[in-house]
């Protein structure tokens, strides 16, 4: 593999460019100069691919005269807010995905979410185009393949869009495993001392799993489209390979859904012990009330400022009153564990 090694890695202004292109004779060559885009695409038997990281309106030329991408292609590269679609052009198949990531939080006591990152895709006749805001772990691990010399990037630009296309998808996965273990934790939390950290955590882990499934539905729908064979771009030979793609992305959705529905009953759960707990601490609140009422009404019926009462004069009188309060907190708490009311 030849490599220029000063050629196109960084621009400086947090625009990061890698380039490969596959010649006609096997040779491997990285890194390219921009200059070389419009020599190597004029060779159909090339295959150039293009990954631009951050890009900003210094790109915009290379956009639209090097690869002679339209403006509004351009506009949803530099601009990305578009949700997944597909759009043919004629000279290029305009693809947009969602990848996902985990954020980090910036202190320690928050709980990670899922963010989208969007990737564009611009699939022609001898080349790839890849534009993207952030790191994608899916075009990260196909650039190393790349440079290990995988075929991924001999067999055509439709096999190296599905080889992107699939490392994305199947970054669902990990974040989903991961989700899944955090709400396994809670489930344990949730029958040893449920509180309100628990509850938030089950809150960000139902908006995560929104978010999955938000980000789910219209990637599928994309693929959908692709399976079509409705784009010159996409071989019929490829068809399948993007059938499989579409598969895992039912099985994600599955599985988004089986722990919707484990963290609902989880919330459920939450809100019975919850209930229980208040329920539990109203029992003896009730209890000691109850108790205290004949007493209460003891101390003030002896508490009344009447001159004549047989038993202020008494001599055992104080320790009658006592006695008698003792007798009847006793009486009433053996009637309550007859009734069963005290477990």
């Amino acid at each position: 593999m030849e490599d220029d090694p000063d050629q196109g890695k960084n621009k400086g202004t947090g625009t990061v460019v890698k380039s490969y292109l596959y010649q006609s004779d096997s040779i491997l060559r990285k890194d390219l100069a921009v200059e070389e885009y419009s020599r190597a695409l004029k060779d159909d038997k090339n295959l150039l691919w293009v990954d631009i990281e951050k890009p900003d309106d210094d790109d915009v030329d290379i956009l639209l005269n090097v690869f002679g991408l339209h403006p509004l292609t351009v506009e949803d590269c530099l601009v990305p807010n578009a949700r997944p679609k597909v759009e043919q052009f004629p000279n290029y198949l305009f693809v947009a995905l969602q990848a996902v990531t985990l954020n980090q939080p910036e202190e320690e006591d928050e709980e990670e979410e899922v963010e989208a990152v969007e990737v564009d895709i611009c699939i022609g006749r001898n080349f790839v185009l890849t534009v993207h805001a952030d790191p994608i772990k899916g075009i990260k691990l196909n650039q190393d393949r790349v440079e290990k010399n995988s075929h991924i990037i001999t067999k055509g630009p439709d096999f190296l869009f599905h080889s992107i296309t699939d490392a994305i998808v199947d970054y669902y996965f990990p974040i989903i495993d991961k989700l899944e273990d955090k709400i396994e934790d809670i489930e344990d939390d949730l029958f040893g001392e449920a509180d309100d950290e628990a509850l938030n955590k089950l809150y960000t882990l139902k908006k995560n799993m929104m978010f999955l499934r938000r980000s789910v539905g219209p990637l599928r729908d994309v693929i959908n489209i692709l399976l079509r064979g409705d784009f010159d771009q996409i071989s019929a030979g490829t068809h399948i390979y993007f059938r499989d793609i579409y598969d895992h992305l039912v099985r994600i959705n599955d599985l988004i859904g089986t722990n919707r529905e484990i963290i609902t009953g989880a919330l459920d759960a939450y809100a019975k012990i919850s209930t229980n707990k208040l329920n539990e601490i109203m029992k003896i609140l009730t209890i000691i009330c109850t108790i205290m009422m004949p007493l209460t009404l003891i101390t003030g019926i002896y508490g009344m400022n009447f001159k004549f009462m047989p038993e202020i004069g008494w001599k055992y009188g104080y320790l009658f009153v006592w006695g008698l309060m003792v007798i009847i907190i006793i009486g009433m708490l053996m009637f309550f564990k007859r009734r069963k009311w005290l477990s």
